[in-house]
């Protein structure tokens, strides 16, 4: 019987290249191995075995990492730069006044305010009038 698997979400899909690896974890192996292999070989002479070999895993593992992490759906140098810009950036945020944008609001207040006491000053100017010609008004009929 031929059993066929489908992803839950078509997003987790990966098309397999070659070796059942994706194109980026093809390629991230070809580089380590081409990093690696003649590290090790090369650096058996000079540095000694256990040395090379922990070079060969310090190296390695970065390369590896780009290639086969994914941390919370995102690509390893997606995480790694926000990491750093966590680590790099500060965090508490100082208030800082912009002086100009409260010189800017002090006069909007000033000439909101000046045209409030005028439209006031009209109103009581016409309060007054209306009452003077009411009374003259009385006076003429009376």
């Amino acid at each position: 019987m031929l059993e066929v698997d489908i992803p839950k979400e078509i997003f987790e899909y990966k098309q397999k290249f070659l070796f059942g690896l994706t194109v980026r974890q093809f390629i991230s192996v070809v580089i380590a191995l081409g990093i690696c292999v003649p590290l090790f070989i090369f650096g058996n002479s000079i540095f000694g075995e256990d040395l090379t070999g922990w070079l060969v895993i310090l190296i390695a593992a970065p390369v590896f990492a780009f290639g086969f992490l994914k941390i919370n759906g995102m690509p390893f140098e997606k995480f790694a730069v926000l990491y750093i810009r966590q680590k790099i950036e500060p965090q508490k945020r100082k208030y800082e006044d912009l002086s100009a944008f409260w010189y800017c609001r002090e006069e909007i207040i000033e000439v909101e305010i000046a045209h409030q006491i005028a439209k006031k000053r009209i109103e009581e100017g016409r309060v007054k009038n209306g009452k003077k010609s009411k009374q003259n008004a009385k006076r003429k009929g009376a």
